[in-house]
């Protein structure tokens, strides 16, 4: 009898796969000694130029040390056990970044453990990974071979590599700077972090406590070309390295270190002297690529100059040198450096191996015509921090820089052009009103050639338009305009659009060319700023090609630009989102900057600003109501009303978006120009006479002769023709 049961089991059986051979012990054996291994003893560079390789113009070859001989005693000092942290502040393109991928190869090949990089952001941290960190490890044989093969082993943010290493590519947020224990903690770009994390203290700080169990085998660095701006104007260095104060960032942290600085011997004399772009000579007279060409170093010793081609030679044997605690410079194996647990180091742009001398000077220099021409000081603060790694201040933060109640004053002495009249090199007008509880405060400015404008008028708009809740006919008493609550107040602003001003001494007036209106405010400003939008759009005076905006001031780092034209964030859930409406945005710090140039020149010029004598004390108040600081632009204490300073940063953006900055005025637009052609202006003299039309003799019908004539050629001769 067949055992059925016994059948279905064995068929069961079958079913399955067969399990896998019994592993080898010597192949886990393998994979376990890594784990085992001591740390080697060798250097951070000398691992890297064994195990890493660097993409050099497209192809992939080992490390070399001689490319930024002054990163090598930075790079060895990361397996320091004497220090705890490390701090490193120098221009883009220095090899900082290289610094650290140098500290994650020898921490997977010679010293495995835990190490986390921290970059600004998520989005940062994840193109890293696939920029930088990914093809390094895919191109570096030994790396490669160490990555772990298993489940999670390779991920954007965590990777693990045979022999213990787990690396992280985290950002800076508490979660993540908490409750976790890591031996190397890195730090990149570490100025764009935030100056306090989620309110629990500096980046730095927290850094350290994640290292603090490891002894003396944690260790913190950070590295970040300048991004702070300078706190005190009057500084003075007090050290031979001392630092200038900055409220956070690398340089708020490089005192607190061993303060080291890169030295050069001259090639002339043989003294040492710090390289940096203030020891660069250039003709002033040339342009700024003719600039960068003739740069030169001097050196502060021999005073003898000497061209970019020495850098390379200057820097393999150049040498960092840290400050001592009684005020003098060694080298950190000397035994007399200042006494720390941080090492710090600051690199100028000029030793940069990446960067010529020809570069840093046209950048520089370019920047300074820009800020000249245009009052933005972006590009300004962009060369000095990037390019020379230096802090940069901000003109208008300094107190000679300031705008004053007696500098307006005196500027207006002479200007007696009258309220309501434009200046005689007027070109174009535009108007700006700023929105208050119960009134429209309405600036007028005239534009002139090459940015000079003035203010020339100043009025309030109250009284209600007919048709709106509550208004009264003409001579009657009625309530005053709220523009924070009622829609229909708005419309009260547009009879702007068909007011004009004569121009002094000539025989036109000029109508506005744009207008514009603060959408920001109380109650439903930002609904009834939207509504007279679309009403003005409706009528062909708003949108992509009207006279009409309506204006956002944006504050903050990394913004798109000065002005730009956007309609609303998309948003989710159950809030609307005006699409069909633009708003000019501003970017307000960068312009109030530009303003506050204007404001100060006292010689009419390029961005000139002129003060007329008809604006009163209480008005001139407004144009000094704020203050540059490290934040950004703030009112200052006591001061309520700053109409006056606003409508010069609306109007500074209205100019900017027509790109009236870059009109040549020797072929300016017809709406630059005051003549019959500008269809903003209006001629208010006497009407020309037109001459009487010339009576021509009609020309005589063809006769069948000449059409015969024709027919021999195809042009018949005949009198008055044309």
């Amino acid at each position: 009898m067949v055992d059925l049961e016994g059948l279905i089991a064995m068929q069961m059986l079958h079913d399955y796969e067969p399990l896998p051979p019994y592993t080898d012990p010597r192949s886990a054996l393998k994979l376990a000694l890594p784990a085992l291994r001591p740390a080697e003893q060798i250097s951070v560079t000398e691992s890297a130029e064994r195990n890493m390789r660097v993409n050099v113009s497209g192809q992939w070859q080992p490390f070399r040390r001689d490319v930024t001989p002054y990163m090598v005693e930075p790079t060895d000092m990361i397996a320091s056990r004497t220090y705890r942290g490390l701090v490193f502040c120098g221009p883009s393109q220095s090899g900082k970044t290289q610094m650290l991928q140098a500290a994650l190869a020898y921490t997977i090949a010679s010293d495995p453990g835990r190490v986390a990089l921290f970059q600004m952001t998520r989005d940062a941290a994840a193109e890293f990974e696939r920029n930088k960190l990914s093809p390094t490890v895919r191109n570096s044989p030994e790396l490669r071979n160490r990555l772990s093969k298993g489940r999670g082993a390779d991920n954007m943010y965590q990777k693990i590599f045979s022999g213990g290493t787990m690396m992280t590519l985290d950002w800076p947020t508490i979660t993540k700077l908490s409750s976790t224990s890591i031996r190397l903690v890195l730090g990149t770009d570490y100025d764009h972090f935030p100056e306090s994390i989620d309110g629990e203290g500096d980046g730095y700080t927290l850094m350290r406590a994640r290292a603090r169990s490891f002894l003396s085998r944690g260790m913190v660095v950070v590295e970040s070309s300048p991004g702070a701006p300078l706190t005190n104007e009057s500084w003075r260095p007090q050290t031979p390295h001392d630092c200038p104060p900055v409220k956070y960032g690398v340089l708020s942290l490089y005192p607190q270190g061993t303060r080291a600085r890169w030295y050069w011997s001259c090639p002339c004399c043989g003294s040492e002297f710090e390289p940096s772009y203030s020891r660069l000579v250039y003709p002033d007279s040339l342009d700024p690529v003719e600039q960068g060409e003739a740069a030169q170093m001097r050196c502060p010793h021999c005073k003898d100059t000497f061209d970019h081609l020495n850098k390379r030679a200057l820097n393999a044997e150049g040498r960092w040198l840290h400050e001592t605690d009684d005020g003098k410079t060694a080298t950190l194996g000397s035994g007399k450096v200042r006494r720390s647990d941080m090492l710090s180091y600051w690199l100028d742009g000029t030793a940069a191996a990446f960067s010529s001398w020809a570069e840093l000077v046209t950048q520089y220099e370019s920047a300074v015509r820009k800020f000249e021409l245009t009052g933005d000081e972006e590009s300004l603060k962009t060369a000095m921090n990037t390019g020379q790694a230096q802090p940069y201040q901000p003109r208008g933060s300094t107190s000679e820089m300031e705008v004053t109640l007696q500098g307006l004053k005196d500027k207006a002495n002479g200007n007696r052009t009258p309220k309501g009249t434009a200046p005689d090199w007027s070109r174009y007008i535009t108007v700006e009103v700023d929105v208050q509880r119960t009134y429209f405060s309405v600036g007028v400015t005239a534009w002139g050639e090459h940015g000079q404008h003035q203010p020339i008028d100043r009025f309030e708009m109250n009284t209600p338009p007919a048709g709106a809740p509550g208004a009264v006919g003409p001579g009657e008493r009625g309530r005053t305009i709220t523009p924070f609550d009622v829609a229909e107040d708005w419309q009260v602003l547009v009879e702007l659009e068909e007011m004009e001003w004569p121009v002094e001494g000539t025989e036109y007036a000029l109508r506005p060319l744009a207008l514009s209106v603060d959408q920001q405010g109380g109650g439903a400003t930002t609904d009834n700023a939207y509504a007279f939008y679309r009403g003005r759009k409706r009528a062909g005076q708003a949108g992509q090609k009207g006279r009409w905006f309506i204006t956002r001031g944006r504050s903050g780092k990394d913004l798109p630009d000065r002005v730009w034209l956007k309609a609303p964030e998309s948003a989710s859930g159950k809030r609307r989102v005006a699409k069909d409406v633009l708003t000019l945005n501003m970017a307000t710090d960068r312009l109030k900057d530009a303003v506050a140039t204007s404001l100060r020149l006292t010689e009419q010029g390029q961005n000139f600003c002129g003060i007329p004598l008809w604006m009163e004390e209480a008005t001139l108040l407004e144009l000094t109501s704020e203050r540059r600081t490290a934040k950004g632009w703030e009112k200052r204490p006591g001061m309520v009303r700053n109409e006056s300073f606003d409508h010069l940063v609306m109007a500074r953006a209205k100019h900017i978006w027509l790109k009236a900055e870059r009109i040549d005025w020797a072929s300016p637009p017809a709406w630059a120009t005051l003549d019959d052609a500008n269809p903003m202006a209006r001629f208010l003299g006497p009407k020309k006479q037109e001459e009487p039309e010339t009576a021509q003799t009609p020309t005589p019908m063809r006769s069948s002769s000449a059409r015969k004539d024709a027919a021999a050629g195809w042009i018949v001769p005949r009198e008055n023709w044309l």
